[in-house]
């Protein structure tokens, strides 16, 4: 055959080298990554990277710095809260003595308190005696309401004046009784007013000398109210008394206004001013023909202090 030479593989060939990889290659280089190559380099995160670092958070950032909450604030400076004002201890109380060691003035003040405080305990202590001795004395005399009646009533004469039917023309006559059941209490009667109405219209009154009235003791008190009286009676009274006219029995109200103290053995009491109301009294008219044998009946009055 002739000189013509074969192909054959890269050893021993003169025609121009295949592309291979890396190594042993002549011609241009093949781009590949980071290392070896001469091209410039790729951009990648931060490690490595030539290039303005990208921005982040405060920690490893080169910018101006971010504001932030208390830590680190570069602001104008927050002032601080202003101081609590100091109370000052006060003790309770006040001493005379513990003044001694003060100055004039307050010395003053603090005696002026003491002596109204001494004042205000003496005051509640007599309270308190009082109340403790009117308790003790209660309970050792134990009180009963006295009682009043109206015994016996007699009306004389009860009628409107004929030329004049505002002039009211009475004569009435009460006898009261008066029972004391207390075995310790002694009363006494300063002053002692009987006054009568026809409806609510006053006709008449008479005043009772004083007198006093024992233990366990029942007092019989006579009285007697005559005259005449102006009354100005409503519609509803000058019907009643029309009515009274024909039967002969006049519905009157009595009442009795007092001033009395009362006896402990030898201590008396202050005055007290008990109201006594003796209502729609029936008492018969005595020359009249019409009242059929009607007589008064005993009936108890109603003893309440104003």
């Amino acid at each position: 055959m002739g000189d013509m030479k074969q192909p054959r593989l890269n050893d021993g060939y003169d025609e121009p080298q295949q592309p291979h990889l890396n190594g042993g290659y002549d011609g241009p280089q093949q781009p590949h990554l980071n290392r070896g190559f001469d091209v410039p380099p790729q951009p990648h995160l931060n490690r490595g990277y030539d290039g303005p670092p990208p921005p982040h958070l405060n920690g490893g950032y080169y910018g101006p710095q971010q504001p932030h909450l208390n830590g680190g604030y570069y602001g104008p400076p927050i002032p601080p809260p202003p101081p609590k004002p100091k109370r000052r201890y006060k003790a309770p109380g006040c001493c005379c003595l513990s003044c001694m060691c003060s100055c004039f003035g307050s010395c003053l003040r603090c005696c002026g308190c003491c002596i109204l405080s001494l004042v205000w305990n003496i005051l509640i202590a007599v309270a308190v005696i009082l109340g403790v001795t009117a308790l003790i004395l209660w309970l050792i005399f134990r009180p009963n309401a006295v009682k009043f009646y109206v015994a016996d009533a007699n009306l004389n004469r009860f009628s409107l004046d004929s030329s004049d039917n505002s002039n009211l023309l009475y004569d009435l006559d009460l006898n009261f009784t008066i029972r004391n059941p207390n075995q310790r209490l002694g009363i006494y009667y300063d002053v002692v007013q009987v006054s009568g109405y026809y409806g609510d219209q006053r006709f008449g009154s008479v005043e009772i000398a004083p007198f006093y009235q024992g233990h366990k003791n029942t007092t019989v008190v006579v009285t007697k109210m005559e005259g005449q009286n102006l009354v100005v009676l409503g519609d509803g009274a000058k019907a009643d008394l029309k009515e009274d006219d024909l039967t002969g029995v006049y519905r009157i109200n009595v009442r009795l206004v007092m001033s009395v103290r009362f006896e402990f053995w030898i201590i008396k009491s202050w005055k007290v001013k008990p109201k006594i109301r003796c209502d729609d009294l029936k008492i018969p008219l005595g020359s009249s023909s019409l009242t059929s044998g009607f007589k008064f009946q005993t009936m108890q009055c109603n003893f309440d202090f104003r």
